[in-house]
């Protein structure tokens, strides 16, 4: 059992690092369409709808923000949340909200004289059981890694249920995956229902880093889309030059995408 479990983990280490899609872009996309980042969760605090306008890949024009968009949430029971304007394109609820397991939501943006509509499923996700970390000196290390600290993760995947995942990890408050190149995401087609031990993160965090690890459940369109945005080696975030021909559910010729997920969150400090 134990070599069966060290193989599924240098499986999904693997996952983790090499799911990449190339993406052709469009470097003549002229005008400017309106780019959504919009992610519903069952934690409260963690539900955010961010607009600008795209930049296309040709020209030297940074993103703009959407400062007076109408922004609103309806479930499939039909209770609605507004979302109001916080700084720089951000919206947040106006009033207490967190997505419920196993309801859908639709997004409905209007800005620009223009109507915007995306949907999303909350789907459950699975414990996250623990997330430990040691310190490599650069030396002898079998996976060949550079000096610092590394941690590994652990979780039981749903059996019979097709699940697909993200992995978030805030240093010190701060999100890691602040680029393309640092989204972490997989799926459990090698290793349904099995128990993973010992998942190691490629990336190295610094004594006293405080992390805050999350697992997040994606759906099917969602994972496709992170892993279409994965494959932007060397872009920065979602909206540094937004290419149009990513995935997307943002409906009126929006890009983007909106993603609702449950989370499984632990917290340590590298000492």
């Amino acid at each position: 059992m134990k070599n069966i479990l060290v193989a599924l983990a240098g499986i999904l280490t693997f996952a983790l690092t090499s799911c990449e899609t190339p993406v052709e872009l469009d470097l003549e996309q002229s005008e400017p369409r309106l780019a959504v980042e919009a992610v519903v969760t069952d934690q409260p605090d963690m539900n955010f709808v961010k607009l600008h306008l795209s930049a296309p890949y040709a020209k030297n024009i940074d993103p703009q923000a959407v400062t007076d968009a109408q922004v609103k949430l309806v479930d499939n029971t039909g209770i609605s949340t507004s979302l109001i304007h916080k700084g720089n394109g951000t919206y947040k609820p106006a009033s207490p909200f967190a997505g419920e397991i196993g309801r859908t939501y639709t997004l409905t943006i209007l800005a620009n004289g223009k109507t915007y509509t995306a949907t999303s499923t909350l789907h459950p996700v699975t414990k996250l059981d623990k997330v430990t970390y040691e310190y490599v000196d650069g030396k002898n290390d079998d996976f060949g890694r550079e000096e610092g600290y590394y941690i590994s993760t652990a979780f039981r995947d749903s059996a019979g249920v097709k699940n697909y995942y993200k992995l978030n990890i805030a240093v010190n408050g701060q999100l890691r995956q602040d680029e393309t190149k640092d989204i972490i995401i997989t799926e459990d087609k090698l290793y349904d229902g099995s128990y993973l031990d010992d998942i190691r993160v490629p990336a190295t965090f610094a004594k006293n880093d405080a992390l805050d690890v999350s697992l997040l459940s994606l759906t099917k369109e969602a994972f496709d889309f992170y892993n279409a945005l994965q494959g932007l080696s060397g872009q920065g975030g979602l909206f540094d030059r937004n290419p149009a021909n990513l995935p997307t559910n943002i409906s009126n010729g929006g890009v983007g995408f909106f993603s609702a997920s449950a989370i499984s969150t632990r917290s340590l400090t590298i000492e």
